[in-house]
C-alpha cells in the first residue's frame, strides 16, 4: 500500500485541466446548443417553420443541421415531386429519391426502367445529369461552395457543358428542356466559366415560356457566377429574389451572404424593380449576423408589411440585444488581438443594448397600431416585452392586456403572453396574498419542466425571485456572499415558519434535477448544491410545512411540484443534521423514512461496508463482508459512543475516540459512508464538479473557496479532533501509533482540500513546476505534524515497522526524501 495513495489518489490536476477544457468544449447545455439567456420565444412570431433557422442564435445559425439533412431521409422535394408527376406516379418517390440523389442508374431502379420503356429522351438526360454532378468537384468542407476544379475534370465539366447545350437544342419537351438549361448554367459555373454561366442562363432560361423552380435553381447559380465576378451589389439582389421566391433554394440563398460575411449594400437595391423586391434585399440583409437589422425592418414594413420574414426579424433582433443586455461580462476572451478586438466589441455593444430596446420598443408599438401589419397580438406582447425589460411594469400590463384582446391562431404567441404575464406578476408582487399565490401556482405548474429554454429562463427567474420574496438568502447573503450565498444559515429557524420553506421549495425549483425531463438549461441552478448549503433548521421548517395537515391549495400545489416525498425530505433532514455532527438528530430523522429506502439505489451499493471500518496497512479493520449497520443504527452507535466517551479514560477511552474518528471519517468525501451525507460523490470533488471555471475565477467566490476548504466534509477536522483525543487517553502505544496515523490521513486530507481549491483560486492557470514546490513546502510546514509524531514518538511500536515495510511513501517521508 503507498501511503501517498492514501492521500491524494482520488483526484490528480490533471483531470480538473481535462474536465474545464471539456466544459468549454461541450458548453453548459446538454439539450439546446444556442442556449443563451431570454424569456423571449422567437417562435412568437408569424415565420414558417422552414424560416425558424434564422432566429438569433450566438452560434451561426438555430440548428445544427443548417443545410438540410440528406435528401433521402425527409420528405421529398420539388424535383423528385415533379419527377414524380412527370412520370404520371408510375415510379416511387423512393426510386425517384434514388436515382436523382444516389446515383442508382441500376436498370432495377423503377425510373430508369420506366425511362427506358417509356421516355428514351428522359433516359439520355438521366444520364448527363449522374455524369455531371459524378464530374463536379468536392469542396473539401461544407462551406466551400465552388471548390476549384482539377484540369481533368475542367475538360470533362466543358465536354459535359456542350452536351447539356446540345439536348437543350434537340428537345421540344419542356420539361427536359428546363432541366437541360439548368444544366447548362450549372456546369459553366462549376468549371468556372462565371461570365459563360450568366450568358447561358440568359439564353437558355429566360425565353422559357413555362418556368418551375427549377428555373430558380438555375438563377441561384446565375448569382453565384455574380458574386464571383465581383458584383456583389448585384448579386445580393438575385440571391434576395431566390431567397424570396424559391424556398427549397432559400437556405443557400442566404448562406451565399452569410458565409463570406457580405452584409447590405445600397447599390443592390438598383436592380429591384418594384417596392416587393427591395423588401426582398432588405429582408436577406436583415437575418444576416453582426449587425442592427432595425433600419431594414422599418424599411421592409414600408415597402412591403407583407413580407413574412417582418415578425422573425423583429423576435430576432430582440433575441440579439438581449444576448448583449443579460451578459454580465464579454463571453468572449482576449487570447489574441482578433478576439481582444472582439470582446472590446461586445462591451461597446453592451452599452448601446438599453437604447437599442428603447428603439426597438417604440417600432413594435407604432406596428401594433399599423394596421398594414394585420397582426397586433404579436407587436402588442413585443411592446409589452421590451416595457418589461425596461422595469416599465405598467405600461408592460397594459400592452400585455391589448395582446391577450387580440385574436391569433399561434399557440406559441399565447404562451408567451401567458409567460410575460407570469414575469410581470413577479415584477409587481410587493406584498405577497393568496390571490398573488394562487395566479403564480398556475403559471408555475404551466411553465416548469419545459424543453423549451425560453420557459425554463422565465421558470427560473420567477422562482429565485419568488424565493427572495419569501426571504431566501438575505440574512446569510450578508454572512458568506459566495456562491449559493442564501443558506438560511444566519436566520434563526422559527417553530413555525411556512415562508422559509416556500423559499427552499421555490429555490429548490430551479435545478435541473427538478426538471422532469433532466434537460440542463444554463439557467438551472444544482438540487444538491442548495441541500448541501442549506442548514437543518431550514429544512426542520420544510418537513414540518410538508406534514401540515391544513395547507392552502398553493402549498399543496407547490410542494406537488416540487416532487419531494417526505422520505426524501427526512433523508434530506438527516443529512444536513450529519453536517451540523448532530448524530442522534440525524438518527432519529433518519428513522421516520420507510426501512425499504436504505433497502434500494443508491444506499444498497454506497452503504454497503462497515462504516466503522478504514484502510490499515493494506487490509481492513472491521468487517469486510456485508455492512451490518443500518443508517439508523450507524448513527445511534455514533451518539452513544459520544456519550460513553465522555466518563471513559485511559485505553477504554482511547477505543472509543479512535471508533467515533473511524466512523465521521467515513461520512466524509474519503470514506465509505458518504452517501449519508452527501447525495452524490465526484472524483471532481470538491471544486471543479460543484463550481465553474467562471465561478472560480470570480472574486466575489473567494468567501466560497474559504469556506470549502474548511469543510469538515473535506478536511475530516471532526475525525481528526476524535483521533487526537484517542491518542491522548491511550496508554497502549499500538492504539495511540494507529490514531496518530488516521489523524495524519486527515492532515493530509486538509492538506489536498486546501491544494485543490487553491488551484481552483488560481483558475487551473498556475506554472505546475513551482506551484507543485510550494504546495510542497506548504504540506511539510502545516501537515505533517502527525506523520512527524507518528515517526518520532512511536518508532518503537510494531505498527510504526509495519508501516516502513508496507509503504514506501511513509519511508519515504521517515528518511526524509
Amino acid at each position: 500500500m503507498r501511503f501517498s495513495s492514501l492521500f491524494t489518489g482520488r483526484l490528480r490536476s490533471f483531470l480538473l485541466s481535462l474536465a474545464i477544457l471539456i466544459g468549454f468544449a461541450c458548453g453548459p447545455s446538454t439539450y439546446d446548443i444556442n442556449e443563451f439567456m431570454s424569456f423571449f420565444m422567437p417562435e412568437s412570431s408569424q415565420a414558417s417553420v422552414r424560416d425558424q433557422v434564422y432566429h438569433f442564435t450566438p452560434l451561426l445559425y438555430r440548428y445544427a443541421d443548417s443545410f438540410g439533412p440528406v435528401k433521402d431521409s425527409l420528405q421529398p422535394d420539388p424535383n423528385v415531386l415533379a419527377w414524380e408527376t412527370y412520370t404520371q406516379k408510375k415510379v416511387t418517390q423512393t426510386a425517384i429519391v434514388n436515382a436523382l440523389y444516389n446515383r442508382d442508374s441500376k436498370a432495377s431502379n423503377e425510373l430508369v426502367r420506366w425511362a427506358t420503356a417509356s421516355n428514351p429522351a428522359a433516359l439520355t438526360y438521366l444520364n448527363l445529369a449522374w455524369r455531371a454532378e459524378e464530374a463536379a468537384p468536392k469542396p473539401r468542407n461544407s462551406w466551400e461552395m465552388d471548390a476549384t476544379p482539377q484540369d481533368t475534370s475542367t475538360v470533362r465539366l466543358t465536354a459535359l457543358l456542350n452536351e447539356a447545350r446540345a439536348g437543350y437544342a434537340a428537345t421540344q419537351d419542356g420539361f427536359l428542356k428546363e432541366r437541360y438549361a439548368f444544366q447548362a448554367v450549372k456546369l459553366a459555373a462549376l468549371a468556372k466559366k462565371y461570365e459563360q454561366s450568366r450568358v447561358l442562363y440568359d439564353e437558355l432560361v429566360r425565353p422559357l415560356s413555362k418556368k418551375t423552380f427549377l428555373s430558380d435553381w438555375a438563377y441561384s447559380r446565375h448569382a453565384g457566377a455574380t458574386m464571383a465576378v465581383g458584383d456583389t451589389a448585384r448579386a445580393i439582389y438575385e440571391f434576395a429574389q431566390v431567397f424570396d421566391r424559391c424556398p427549397s433554394r432559400r437556405r443557400e440563398a442566404e448562406a451565399s451572404l452569410r458565409i463570406y460575411g457580405i452584409r447590405f449594400r445600397e447599390k443592390a437595391l438598383d436592380y429591384c424593380a418594384n417596392n416587393h423586391e427591395k423588401a426582398a434585399v432588405y429582408a436577406l440583409c436583415a437575418i444576416q449576423p453582426k449587425q442592427d437589422a432595425l433600419p431594414f425592418l422599418k424599411e421592409m414594413v414600408r415597402l412591403n408589411p407583407e413580407n413574412p420574414l417582418i415578425e422573425l426579424v423583429m423576435a430576432r433582433e430582440i433575441n440579439r440585444n438581449e444576448y448583449y443586455f443579460f451578459q454580465d461580462s464579454a463571453p468572449i476572451y482576449g487570447y489574441d488581438e482578433a478576439s481582444r478586438a472582439d470582446s472590446l466589441r461586445f462591451v461597446n455593444r453592451q452599452k448601446e443594448a438599453p437604447d437599442y430596446f428603447e428603439q426597438l420598443r417604440s417600432f413594435a408599438l407604432e406596428s401594433a397600431e399599423t394596421k398594414a401589419l394585420k397582426n397586433p397580438a404579436f407587436w402588442y406582447t413585443a411592446t409589452a416585452y421590451l416595457d418589461y425589460l425596461g422595469k416599465a411594469y405598467a405600461d408592460a400590463k397594459k400592452h400585455l392586456d391589448l395582446a391577450s384582446q387580440q385574436p391569433t391562431t399561434n399557440p406559441v404567441l399565447k404562451k408567451q403572453i401567458a409567460l410575460q404575464q407570469m414575469l410581470l406578476l413577479t415584477a409587481q408582487t410587493e406584498t405577497i396574498t393568496p390571490e398573488a399565490e394562487n395566479q403564480l401556482i398556475g403559471y408555475l405548474e404551466q411553465f416548469g419542466n419545459s424543453l423549451n429554454f425560453y420557459m425554463t429562463n422565465a421558470f427560473v427567474e420567477t422562482c429565485k425571485q419568488w424565493a427572495a420574496k419569501y426571504g431566501y438568502g438575505k440574512a446569510a447573503a450578508k454572512e458568506s456572499g459566495g456562491f449559493l450565498a442564501g443558506c438560511f444559515r444566519s436566520k434563526p429557524a422559527q417553530s413555525n415558519d411556512p415562508n422559509t420553506a416556500k423559499a427552499f421549495l421555490l429555490t429548490a425549483l430551479t435545478s435541473s434535477q427538478l426538471n422532469k425531463n433532466e434537460i440542463y438549461f444554463n439557467s438551472h441552478s444544482d438540487l444538491y448544491d442548495i441541500e448541501d448549503t442549506t442548514s437543518a433548521a431550514t429544512v426542520r421548517q420544510v418537513v414540518a410545512f410538508a406534514a401540515n395537515a391544513n395547507q392552502t391549495d398553493f402549498e399543496k400545489r407547490l410542494l406537488r411540484l416540487s416532487g419531494f416525498t417526505s422520505d426524501a425530505l427526512h433523508v434530506l433532514l438527516g443529512r444536513r443534521l450529519l453536517a451540523e455532527n448532530k448524530y442522534a438528530e440525524a438518527a432519529e430523522a433518519f428513522a421516520s423514512v420507510n426501512a425499504n429506502v436504505w433497502q434500494n439505489e443508491p444506499f444498497k451499493t454506497y452503504f454497503n461496508e462497515d462504516p466503522f471500518a478504514v484502510n490499515l496497512i493494506g487490509k481492513k479493520t472491521g468487517t469486510n463482508t456485508t455492512n451490518p449497520y443500518t443508517p439508523v443504527t450507524f448513527l445511534k452507535k455514533l451518539a452513544e459512543l459520544e456519550s460513553q466517551a465522555q466518563t471513559a479514560s485511559g485505553d477504554a477511552a482511547a477505543h472509543l475516540y479512535y471508533q467515533l474518528g473511524c466512523g465521521t471519517f467515513n461520512l466524509s468525501w474519503f470514506g465509505n459512508a458518504w452517501i449519508l451525507e452527501r447525495a452524490r460523490w465526484s472524483r471532481a470533488e470538491p471544486n471543479l464538479y460543484q463550481y465553474t471555471y467562471h465561478q472560480v475565477q470570480n472574486p466575489q467566490r473567494s468567501q466560497t473557496l474559504d469556506s470549502l476548504s474548511k469543510q469538515d466534509y473535506y478536511t475530516t477536522a471532526v475525525a481528526k479532533a476524535y483521533f487526537e483525543k484517542a491518542i491522548s487517553a491511550a496508554q497502549n502505544p499500538e492504539l495511540a501509533a494507529k490514531a496518530c496515523f488516521m489523524a495524519a490521513r486527515c492532515e493530509q486530507n486538509a492538506f489536498w482540500t486546501r491544494q485543490e481549491t487553491e488551484l481552483a483560486r488560481r483558475g487551473y492557470a498556475t506554472d505546475p513546476e513551482p506551484f507543485n514546490a510550494e504546495m510542497k513546502k506548504l504540506r511539510r510546514s502545516e501537515y505533517t505534524s502527525f506523520l512527524s509524531k507518528l515517526a518520532q514518538q512511536y518508532r518503537q511500536t510494531q505498527f510504526h515497522r509495519d508501516m516502513i515495510r508496507e509503504c514506501a511513501t511513509y519511508a519515504d517521508f521517515v528518511a526524509g526524501k
